[in-house]
């Protein structure tokens, strides 16, 4: 309906512009008005129009209306204020979303993604060091509900986990299993400052030890055994944050290694074809700006211009001892992604690196001629609480709390609802007993129970004798409650909701959404008995019930988080 609605007006202003003589046209968009008073849609389009032709506001909006053509739903319009046009629909026109939504299923407001523009969506990539902690669960959860939203809305989504298998804190995540293996030997270890602590490390070290004799190790190169341990405790670690991420319902298309990109030879091969086209060249970088450098000793380097695209200053692309840097190796990846025909890259980082987007994307713009790719969300930390009291360390992970004993404890709905609560470039305060509540305080309880309790008003209309109608059948002009038109026009506003969180990157927007709907329908529920004597109005507000219960189920759904049908 408001599709219908805004096409019919936008060839009204079209017109309008052409007796003016303008080509030009502006979009019309409509939006909801705050009060029922002022009618189920209004657009604004007369005031922008106004200024471009010469007359005031009103009799812009004046003319607009002689000439639109309203589809048949429309009972009436009015000016508003200075030129609003608040439009009004026949009483119950709204109401036969209930059917459609019924019908429709899990597809109401979804998109086909069959012909659909393709995105890679990269996220979480945590370093594999260790298990997860919190921090990396939030982008794991919302690089995940933001990629099953775009794939709703008719995206073909390709989910992608970055391995940063080949940087140093791999030389250091081996050195510390070494010493850890040393350890179990009965050897007496200083462990340096730089060594990974957590227990997880010794269960590493044991496993290890189960497959190669600690006397078979000892007599290894250093280098190799180095090399050799790294690479299997990487692989250890990968089964940790597979394990976890599983465990919240996260899984991946594709697990790139980067270690592979720097055998592949590819960073080299971009890194020559940069110095070929003149974007790479030899200069020296001047010392950071804001601070003074002890002892700062200009050393020439082979640099990326990329302040020719927006850069404040160019980037290394090989270290002093002659490797690549990871801004390097960071193009390549990139640039693999770009060759693999996505239409779009969407990157999930922490907020940390907020610094690193300019770059990036100036070397892709560089590179594809692209702007501002990849799209990057960042992700806020998350303050974890009990009671209000921080909490900071873990046994296992000797430093931080994992997300997996956060999962354990308050379970996967709980951590996934709380984690899509605001906006992800906001920070987060997480409280676990909170999480654990079966309480409005809880947020996603709130939510769930929402869903429950409409199974439980079918349930009791079954029990009842009473059969649900088909959905067609129903009156539901009988639907005249202030609360019941509030339920419908939440429904209606669904597919607009899911289409926003999808365009905008922002999965927080479903659960802000289902958290508002619940709230109606509870609101609903302690103020109307939907089974009664009338027969006519209980199947019209069970058919409300049933899509309202359509509805949470089905964004919940693309939270990945359950609806329970008793709580």
């Amino acid at each position: 309906m408001k599709h219908e609605l805004e096409t019919s007006l936008q060839l009204a202003v079209e017109a309008f512009l052409a007796e003016h003589g303008e080509e030009d046209g502006a979009r019309v968009s409509l939006s909801r008005p705050k009060t029922t008073e002022h009618g189920d849609y209004a657009a604004n389009v007369a005031m922008p129009l106004a200024s471009r032709v010469g007359l005031k506001p009103h009799a812009v909006a004046a003319r607009l209306l002689e000439l639109v053509e309203w589809p048949p739903e429309v009972e009436k319009t009015e000016i508003a204020g200075p030129g609003f046009i608040n439009i009004y629909l026949q009483h119950a026109m709204e109401a036969t979303v209930l059917a459609h939504i019924v019908s429709t299923a899990v597809g109401y407001g979804c998109v086909s993604a069959e012909d659909g523009p393709s995105a890679c969506v990269e996220f979480v990539s945590a370093n594999p060091t260790g298990p997860m902690h919190v921090g990396h669960g939030r982008g794991a959860v919302v690089g995940d509900a933001m990629a099953r939203v775009m794939a709703a809305r008719g995206v073909r989504v390709h989910k992608e986990y970055y391995i940063n298998d080949a940087g140093n804190q791999v030389g250091v995540l081996a050195d510390s299993v070494w010493l850890r293996m040393r350890e179990l030997q009965g050897e007496k270890v200083d462990f340096p400052a730089s060594a990974y602590p957590g227990e997880y490390v010794v269960e590493a070290a044991r496993q290890m030890l189960q497959k190669v004799p600690f006397s078979e190790l000892s007599e290894m190169d250093a280098e190799q055994r180095r090399m050799f341990l790294g690479q299997e405790a990487v692989r250890l670690m990968m089964e940790i944050i597979r394990d976890d991420l599983g465990a919240l319902g996260i899984h991946f298309d594709r697990f790139f290694s980067e270690r592979t990109l720097h055998a592949s030879g590819r960073i080299e091969s971009m890194i020559g074809h940069l110095e070929e086209r003149g974007i790479a060249y030899r200069g020296v970088l001047p010392p950071p700006k804001g601070k003074e450098v002890a002892n700062y000793r200009p050393v020439e380097q082979l640099l990326f211009r990329t302040t020719d695209y927006g850069d404040d200053v160019d980037r290394p692309l090989i270290k002093q001892d002659g490797t690549p840097t990871y801004f390097a190796a960071d193009i390549a990846y990139h640039m693999e992604k770009h060759e693999r025909d996505f239409d779009r890259l969407v990157d999930v980082w922490g907020a940390d690196h907020g610094g690193y987007i300019t770059r990036v994307q100036a070397a892709m713009q560089a590179l594809t001629g692209k702007k501002h790719q990849p799209e990057v969300v960042l992700v806020q930390m998350v303050n974890l609480t009990r009671e209000g009291k921080p909490v900071r360390m873990s046994k296992r992970a000797g430093t931080f709390v994992t997300l997996r004993e956060v999962v354990d404890e308050v379970g996967s709905d709980a951590v996934r609802f709380n984690f899509l609560t605001r906006r992800a470039e906001s920070q987060l305060d997480f409280d676990l007993e909170t999480a654990k509540q079966k309480s409005d305080e809880n947020p996603v309880y709130y939510v769930q129970y929402g869903h429950a309790r409409v199974c439980s008003i079918l349930q009791k209309a079954a029990e009842e004798g009473v059969e649900l109608a088909d959905p067609a059948s129903v009156e539901v002009s009988r639907l005249i409650e202030a609360e019941e038109q509030l339920l419908i026009k939440q429904l209606l506003g669904y597919p607009e909701v899911l289409e926003q969180a999808a365009s905008r990157l922002e999965p927080y927007r479903v659960a802000t959404y289902l958290t508002s709907l619940a709230s109606d329908l509870h609101t609903y529920y302690h103020k109307y008995r939907v089974v009664g004597d009338d027969a006519e109005l209980t199947q019209a507000r069970l058919l409300l019930m049933r899509a309202v219960g359509q509805v949470i189920r089905n964004g919940l759904g693309l939270l990945g988080v359950a609806a329970p049908e008793r709580m």
